[in-house]
């Protein structure tokens, strides 16, 4: 079959189930290499992943969405279809200014699995800082992301992490 055939709603669904796959070959990395290494080395690894992922995946879905005007809703948007936003929580959002948007996430499916598996919050502030950033430049080159809170930073029980993201001027 082709996909045009499908309906709508099984195509929504085939979209959610691949970026769980992706999710869970990127989970399943994660652990074994965790596993055969440590946690030190595989988040070193990981974020040399992230930084060019971010990137390539970010200018594919500006283009697929077309959205070359830029500014930081056109950034949101990006990071909500981004493969492994779509089948975890979205972030809220505080907009200040047109120059300036908070964002946060209430939940988070990886730190979740860690503290279900009895293991420690995963230190993902650098990687989440270049990812984010990354996915800001591709999007908006005036943008700029700074971290306000992110594990191994202590967090409040509402949020796990809590972003800011501003146009440079």
């Amino acid at each position: 079959m082709k996909l045009e055939e499908f309906p709508r709603e099984t195509l929504i669904e085939l979209v959610r189930m691949y970026a769980r796959n992706w999710q869970t070959l990127d989970g399943l990395w994660f652990r074994n290499v965790e596993a055969q290494y440590g946690l030190e080395a595989t988040v070193k690894l990981d974020l040399k992943n992230w930084e060019r992922q971010s990137v390539v995946e970010a200018e594919r879905i500006k283009k697929v969405l077309k959205l070359d005007e830029g500014g930081l809703s056109s950034v949101l948007t990006v990071l909500s279809f981004m493969s492994w936003q779509l089948v975890s929580p979205i972030f809220e959002y505080e907009e200040e200014s047109p120059q300036k948007i908070v964002f946060y996430y209430s939940r988070c499916p990886v730190q979740a699995g860690r503290k279900k598996q009895g293991k420690p919050e995963f230190p993902c502030k650098a990687m989440k800082l270049t990812l984010l950033s990354n996915i800001a430049k591709v999007v908006e080159p005036r943008a700029a992301v700074k971290c306000l809170i992110c594990p191994p930073d202590p967090h409040p029980d509402n949020f796990w992490c809590k972003w800011e993201l501003i146009i440079k001027e």
